[in-house]
């Protein structure tokens, strides 16, 4: 059995202090974000190997607690065409869609990726990481990747905060929410 701490990126550094949809947009940190990493890595307790996400926020969220092995699988859903907008520029390029996506989040912006392929990608990055780790490890990832992760856990739908850090199991090939493993 092992360790797997989960952890969302520190807050990016917003561009005119707008927030944007995110998904591949590379980001770094702001200074907000680089304190969430700090507070996540003195909260977290030993390691035998950090994971991450190729996108700066992840990474740089990723090396304050270690030197990161980069996994793509890791990376967020891609947000298409709405990837890196501010808010108020989707609202007026997308109306009717924007509108309609905050009735049914599912519905999706041109040529985002679909979740299904993302969780798929990210379960695969997960297995990788936790066959590679000889011990308890952690992964720094994304919002969106997370709560789907999480959903198929079993967790109720939320989104984690910035520099969160969600504690799971590995055990005999499978994944545990940590209230969830029948030996914890």
């Amino acid at each position: 059995m092992k360790w797997v701490y989960l952890i969302r990126h520190g807050r990016p550094d917003f561009p005119s202090g707008q927030t944007l949809c995110l998904g591949r947009a590379d980001l770094p940190l702001g200074s907000e974000g680089f304190a969430q990493a700090a507070a996540a890595a003195q909260a977290l307790p030993p390691v035998t190997a950090v994971f991450s996400s190729p996108l700066r926020r992840a990474v740089q969220t990723a090396r304050a607690i270690g030197e990161p092995n980069l996994l793509p699988g890791l990376t967020e859903l891609s947000m298409g065409a709405w990837d890196g907008l501010c808010f108020s520029q989707i609202r007026r390029d997308y109306p009717q869609l924007y509108a309609a996506r905050g009735e049914d989040p599912a519905l999706l912006p041109p040529g985002a990726e679909p979740g299904e392929l993302g969780l798929r990608r990210f379960l695969a990055a997960m297995e990788q990481a936790a066959l590679q780790a000889p011990g308890d490890f952690a992964v720094v990832s994304h919002a969106g990747v997370i709560r789907l992760f999480l959903e198929h856990l079993g967790s109720p739908p939320a989104k984690p905060h910035y520099g969160q850090i969600i504690p799971l199991f590995w055990d005999q090939g499978q994944f545990f929410l940590q209230e969830a493993h029948p030996h914890a």
